[in-house]
């Protein structure tokens, strides 16, 4: 550890008296071989202007002389009038206005303009001590160093009597977040999450009934899907002008209702499968409505911050850029990447929800009494991978999982719009299986026909079927 000592030293000694000289960053001033550049000269180099609180501290050949009956006004230069669009453009006060313009600055006024100067030995990396000294020089101006002060460093006072106004950049333009198109969107996007937070208070009362009469339920055989078709008993003993909604279509089958009013299902080609019964409400389909509409206003309003980046813009607003960006293209870009995140995200959003957003905005009820049945199967993926897999295939598969759940993409769910027969048989149509309800136990079913087991049985048939059985078999 002691050894590490002197090294140390050694290291901290080569920081002390070690020097070097930036070769890229002082523009011009270093050669590739490290040596200073000489000087050159500059022309036409244009003078700030000279900044006073009185014009008599003007230098002599900058005092303003106007011509008779005109005014030297704020702009720095003479009018017949000095308006208040002539006064603020005084060049000493340098864009701002308001809670933006420093104390120091509000009583500036300009002398005359100084004509540009030509620079013998100008320094590129100390250009602004250049310039000040030669425009000095130009108006006569004495010791500048102690008399005159730039402008935002060193203000009048003491023995400083001006100021140069070399202004600083201009502050970045920011939005007010009160013009107009804010509160539009403001007001739109808002009266959006209103209704549907509204219609969610609402969804969550109006379902309390059926949620506690499903999970109520002990046993009993009522909304089932799908049920094995030799659970089925349909009584084959009819006359020909029997009334079928007197008929039993499924009975001898005893389900668990769920606790939301979905039941599991028997059916052997669709194991695990459940139902859920819905109907429409006003408010849930205005909520959709909003929805989409508010969507494409999205997109809308993405082409308007397009239109305007280029100038596209009708009206007042046609052929200048960045009109909705107070002319800042950077403030302009910012705000069009900020929007498109936020479009981006509601399409991700609207994708994900897909599977559920209809039906969250119809009320749930039992699968007998609803307009609309939403049929939930899971979708069981056969993965064929080797017996000892390793620990990344493992979280791969862990996670693979997790976010096939976390997408409601581990289930298929299909709503089907419940139809009547010319009878009155309520029925829906799902993967081209009829399934119809019985009355009797609130179940859904489908029928299958016996068209016989021998070639003899289907010939049988060949004069086609009674009036009876093509009323009966239009009814399944």
């Amino acid at each position: 550890m002691f050894g590490l000592l002197p090294r140390a030293v050694a290291v901290l000694a080569l920081f002390v008296t070690a020097s070097a000289f930036q070769l890229w960053h002082d523009v011009n001033r270093y050669d590739a071989h490290g040596n200073e550049c000489l000087y050159r000269e500059k022309s036409d180099v244009v003078c700030s202007r000279l900044c006073v609180t009185d014009l008599s501290s003007c230098p002599t050949s900058l005092q303003p002389s106007c011509p008779d009956n005109q005014s030297f006004c704020a702009d720095g230069e003479c009018h017949d009038e000095c308006t208040e669009d002539i006064q603020a453009q005084n060049p000493c006060h340098c864009s701002r206005s308001g809670s933006k313009l420093p104390s120091e600055a509000q009583d500036l006024v300009p002398c005359l303009t100084i004509p540009n100067v030509t620079i013998q030995q100008f320094h590129a990396w100390n250009s602004e001590e250049d310039i000040r000294s030669a425009c000095g020089a130009e108006a006569n101006i004495t010791d500048q160093s102690k008399t005159v002060g730039v402008w935002d460093k060193s203000w009048i006072g003491g023995d400083v009597m001006a100021v140069w106004a070399e202004c600083p950049a201009a502050p970045t333009p920011n939005y007010k977040y009160n013009e107009s198109y804010w509160i539009a969107t403001y007001a739109v996007n808002g009266a959006l999450v209103l209704l549907i937070l509204v219609w969610s208070v609402y969804k969550g009362f109006a379902e309390q009934g059926v949620r506690a009469a499903t999970s109520s339920k002990t046993s009993g055989a009522e909304n089932k899907l799908a049920d094995n078709p030799e659970d089925a008993v349909f009584d084959q003993n009819r006359d020909k002008g029997y009334n079928l909604s007197e008929k039993p279509l499924v009975s001898g089958v005893t389900k668990m209702a769920s606790e939301d009013g979905s039941v599991d299902s028997m059916d052997p080609a669709m194991p695990n499968s459940c139902l859920h019964g819905y109907r429409n409400k006003l408010l849930g389909t205005a909520c959709i409505w909003a929805i989409t509409l508010v969507t494409l206003l999205w997109i809308c309003f993405l082409g308007v911050w397009t239109a305007d980046y280029y100038g596209s813009l009708p009206g007042k607003y046609s052929g200048k850029l960045y009109s909705l960006a107070y002319g800042s293209d950077n403030l302009e870009l910012a705000t069009f990447l900020i929007l498109w995140g936020i479009s981006f995200i509601i399409l991700i959003v609207l994708y994900v929800l897909k599977p559920h957003l209809r039906n969250y905005f119809r009320l749930l009820t039992l699968p007998s009494k609803g307009k609309y049945v939403c049929v939930v199967r899971p979708l069981n993926e056969i993965k064929v991978i080797e017996e000892n897999t390793n620990w990344l295939q493992h979280y791969i598969n862990v996670f693979t999982g997790w976010l096939q759940v976390s997408l409601s993409r581990d289930k298929e769910y299909t709503t089907c719009l419940i139809e009547k027969t010319s009878e009155g048989r309520i029925y829906f149509t799902y993967q081209c299986t009829r399934y119809v309800l019985d009355e009797q136990t609130q179940q859904y079913a489908p029928y299958e026909f016996d068209l016989g087991t021998s070639h003899r049985r289907l010939i049988e048939q060949a004069d086609g079927l009674s009036g009876a059985e093509v009323a009966y078999r239009l009814e399944l």
